[in-house]
């Protein structure tokens, strides 16, 4: 049994089509053939069933088991070829949301600093579920984002940094000025500067919509969350953002869902367990495991 195999045997367990596993990986349907048969005579188990090349593939028991176990060995295998292959890297690679940057980089550099080690930073701005997505694959070696629910996954280290709650913002001159708290029914007549979609507080503004039974109006959509809230405060629209984005704004309205309606934000500092850092990132990711706001 041998790594490509393993690879074969999965990527045509995901596509369920020899031809495009093969094409995939630049090889000729015979080799993904082999490779299979192999396994099979390696555990005495057909793993893959087909009535005929036109038909689904099925994959018997063995099948199933050896592709869930295969998936995990091939992570920790790409993890063990990466960490071995960046033995001597001096950099620790961060991904953060828009969010998460703005709240978190700069205590982060701070500490880094005192620590003599900010030479190591590596750090790219981009959407949350990038973030994740980024240290999934192995991309980036920790993650800074915020999410609807806290993620809690044994196969990453979660430090959890902040909730905080999603608001309705409005300008001082706005009809609402003196509303403290709505429902979301409220909001149907209403239109939004929003981020666009994949941006967290977009995805919570499509939820209130679901509660409160609308599609939400666009007026714009805004690349930063300091344009969103410039908008806002020249009446372009209303906005749902987290309350923990507004401490650097002032002449914002703050109105709060209805209890029930609300919805939160989590930050969180995620790393693989199967990263090792070297030597030289070792204070690096101590700094972060214990990074306190």
């Amino acid at each position: 049994m041998n790594e490509k195999d393993l690879l074969y045997f999965c990527k045509l367990v995901e596509t369920g089509n020899y031809t495009l596993t093969a094409n995939t990986f630049d090889v000729t349907q015979p080799t993904i053939s082999m490779a299979i048969k192999r396994l099979a005579d390696k555990f005495a188990d057909p793993l893959i069933l087909q009535k005929n090349r036109k038909s689904k593939i099925a994959l018997t028991d063995a099948g199933e088991l050896l592709y869930r176990k295969a998936k995990i060995l091939l992570q920790d295998m790409a993890s063990i070829n990466y960490d071995v292959m960046h033995a001597s890297d001096k950099k620790i690679r961060l991904a953060f949301s828009g969010e998460a940057g703005s709240l978190y980089i700069a205590d982060i550099i701070q500490q880094f600093y005192q620590a003599g080690i900010t030479d190591l930073i590596e750090s790219k701005i981009e959407r949350s579920a990038d973030a994740f997505a980024d240290l999934t694959n192995g991309n980036v070696d920790v993650a800074i984002y915020s999410w609807m629910v806290p993620i809690n996954d044994p196969e990453y280290f979660i430090h959890n940094l902040q909730k905080t709650e999603l608001v309705v913002i409005t300008s001082n001159t706005d009809k609402w000025h003196n509303v403290h708290e709505i429902s979301a029914a409220n909001l149907r007549e209403c239109k939004f500067v929003a981020r666009t979609r994949g941006y967290l507080t977009r995805e919570c503004l499509e939820q209130e919509a679901k509660l409160g039974d609308f599609t939400p109006q666009i007026s714009y959509t805004a690349t930063t969350m300091k344009l969103l809230i410039d908008l806002v405060k020249r009446n372009v629209g209303i906005a749902l953002v987290m309350e923990s984005s507004l401490k650097d704004f002032s002449d914002i309205h703050v109105i709060h869902l209805k209890p029930g309606q609300r919805l939160w934000a989590y930050m969180q500092i995620a790393m693989r367990k199967t990263f090792i850092p070297n030597k030289y990132q070792q204070k690096g990711i101590e700094i972060l495991r214990n990074f306190k706001p």
